[in-house]
C-alpha cells in the first residue's frame, strides 16, 4: 500500500525547524501538485528564500515544508491522484500527506468559533485561535473497507456509481457521529446493498490521503441466499465473484486492491 515506504521511516512528531539543504518545498494548487519540469520535487537551496515554509515531517532525514510556490520559475502541476503510481514511493507518499495538510491549512485560516486569523501552534501539528484559544487539529475521517465472503467461498464486488473510479471495489464507508466501526460496517453493507453480515474480523487499517480518511480493513460474512439490493445512487454494480474472477490493474496503493488481491491468492 501506498504508505508503506520501508526501507525508508517516516517520522510524524512535530518538531518544528528551519529548513536546510536537501529538504524538500511541498507546493499545491487545489488538487495540483507543483513539481519540476523534470517530475521531482523541490529542494530547499532551489527555491527562492523569501518563501514562509511550514514544517510537516521527515522522512529518514529529510524534512518536509510547505510553501507558496506559484512564482517559482520551471514549474507543472500534476494531480495529486498521480501520486498512487509515482516512484520513488516514499515521495509519493510524503506528496500525497503533505497535500492532505495542505488542504487542512487552507481551510483553518480563520477561527470557526471567533472569526479571527488562525496561526500555527508552536508546540503540536495545530492550528491555534490568539483572540480566543480555540484549537483545531488536522481532519482524520474515519471509514471502513469491507471484504464479504459468503458460504461458497466468493467475495462481493462492487463498482461505484458517479465516480471517475471504475475498476472493482469492495463495500465502503464513512462513520458517523456516536458508532462504533463494527456499527459503521454493518449500515454501510446494509444501506448499499440490503445484506446483513456477521463475523466481523479486523484485517489492516490504512492512512489514506486522498479524502483525508482512516481506513479500517475488515473480512465479514453475508448469507449468499440474501438478495442483493444496490443503493443505485452508490454503485452500479454488487455481485458475488469467484476466487478466479478477472480483476484487472489493481494497484499496489490502496487498501481496497490489497484485499482483494489476498482474496484471489486464498489467504484471508
Amino acid at each position: 500500500m501506498y504508505q508503506d515506504i520501508a526501507p525508508h521511516i517516516y517520522h510524524n512528531p512535530y518538531h518544528p525547524c528551519a529548513p536546510k539543504a536537501g529538504d524538500v518545498i511541498l507546493g499545491y494548487e487545489g488538487d495540483q501538485i507543483l513539481m519540476k519540469e523534470d517530475g521531482t520535487f523541490l529542494h530547499y537551496e532551489e527555491c527562492r528564500q523569501e518563501h514562509d515554509f511550514q514544517y510537516l515531517f521527515a522522512i529518514n532525514q529529510i524534512h518536509f515544508y510547505l510553501s507558496d510556490l506559484a512564482n517559482e520559475d520551471h514549474m507543472q502541476k500534476v494531480s495529486y491522484r498521480a501520486m498512487r503510481t509515482y516512484e520513488p514511493s516514499h515521495l509519493a507518499f510524503a506528496a500525497i500527506t503533505g497535500w492532505q495538510l495542505y488542504q487542512w491549512y487552507r481551510d483553518q485560516k480563520y477561527c470557526g468559533r471567533c472569526g479571527e486569523e488562525m496561526h500555527p501552534d508552536t508546540a503540536e501539528r495545530a492550528m491555534r485561535c490568539p483572540k480566543c484559544g480555540n484549537l483545531v487539529y488536522p481532519k482524520i475521517m474515519p471509514a471502513v473497507i469491507v471484504g464479504i465472503r459468503n458460504e461458497k467461498g466468493q467475495i462481493l464486488l462492487t463498482k461505484y456509481a458517479n465516480r471517475p473510479y471504475t475498476k472493482f471495489a469492495l463495500v465502503a464507508g464513512f462513520a458517523e457521529i456516536g458508532e462504533t466501526i463494527e456499527e459503521t460496517i454493518k449500515r454501510e453493507v446494509k444501506e448499499e446493498t440490503d445484506l446483513d453480515v456477521t463475523d466481523l474480523t479486523f484485517y489492516k487499517s490504512q492512512p489514506w490521503s486522498f479524502s483525508s480518511t482512516l481506513l479500517f480493513g475488515f473480512w465479514a460474512h453475508a448469507d449468499s441466499h440474501q438478495p442483493i439490493l444496490m443503493d443505485d445512487g452508490e454503485l452500479k454494480e454488487a455481485a458475488w465473484y469467484d476466487r478466479d474472477v478477472n480483476v484487472d490493474n489493481l494497484d499496489q496503493a490502496s487498501l481496497t486492491a490489497e484485499m482483494i488481491r489476498v482474496y484471489k491468492k486464498g489467504l484471508d
